[in-house]
């Protein structure tokens, strides 16, 4: 996500230097995602894994896992136009990596594993559903070398202001995205590569992004609503009025 974007994120971390990350994320039964309401037209909703690489003082950052953007909403735009609620694999990583061209596959209440780990050569591997969607080899980076700032993240986004001049007067436009739950379930780590899987408990260790910072955000609610148990994070961004 991009810091000129109209957006609320949930972001945990996991702590130290470790080889693999991975959860199960559920597809929301039901969402809304704003289109051509005083502007808007870019918003999507996210579930990911958020990775760092580093070595000889180069840093390469990784954002890999599941999103929804406008025409595949439950519901978009002012005049409430019904989508078939699909999800698809997306990833941005160094170098012009970047694919959001993926087909929208992944139906509503379906559970879908997502994982990044380093491989045998010291790649490292997106994987999606069991299967590598896609492998990343950069610069001299080897098995030895591991994962920083891990995280999962639960985001949502309503527009992008494409550039700080962009951005309206404070406090910002109506708040025009919402989803029923996100789960990312099995949330679970590797100390070691190919080793032992471990549980990680977000409990306390979940963070709230505002973005863009300094602003108010308007309409109820302002922000995620979410549980945590060992291994999962569950959150939703209803709108009021509407339980489905």
């Amino acid at each position: 996500m991009s810091k000129t974007e109209y957006a609320k994120l949930l972001t945990s971390y996991i702590p130290g230097k470790i080889y693999g990350l991975r959860a199960v994320v559920t597809i929301p039964s039901k969402t809304w995602i704003a289109y051509n309401v005083k502007n808007r037209g870019n918003g999507f909703l996210d579930a990911y894994l958020s990775l760092d690489r580093n070595k000889n003082g180069n840093s390469y950052h990784y954002e890999c896992g599941l999103s929804q953007i406008v025409g595949h909403a439950s519901v978009w735009g002012e005049l409430g136009k019904p989508g078939d609620g699909k999800w698809h694999s997306m990833y941005a990583a160094p170098n012009g990596q970047s694919d959001n061209s993926h087909p929208y596959d992944l139906a509503p209440g379906s559970d879908v594993p997502i994982e990044l780990s380093i491989n045998a050569k010291g790649g490292l591997d997106f994987i999606v559903n069991y299967g590598v969607k896609k492998t990343f080899t950069d610069g001299s980076l080897t098995t030895s070398d591991g994962i920083t700032n891990a995280r999962v993240v639960i985001g949502a986004c309503d527009q992008d202001y494409n550039s700080v001049s962009n951005i309206p007067g404070n406090p910002l436009t109506a708040w025009g995205t919402f989803t029923n739950q996100i789960v990312m379930k099995n949330i679970a780590y590797q100390t070691a590569r190919g080793g032992a899987w471990t549980l990680f408990d977000p409990t306390g260790k979940v963070n709230e992004v505002f973005w863009p910072v300094n602003y108010t955000h308007q309409t109820t609610p302002q922000r995620f609503n979410y549980v945590t148990s060992n291994g999962n994070l569950t959150a939703s961004l209803k709108k009021a009025g509407i339980n489905a």
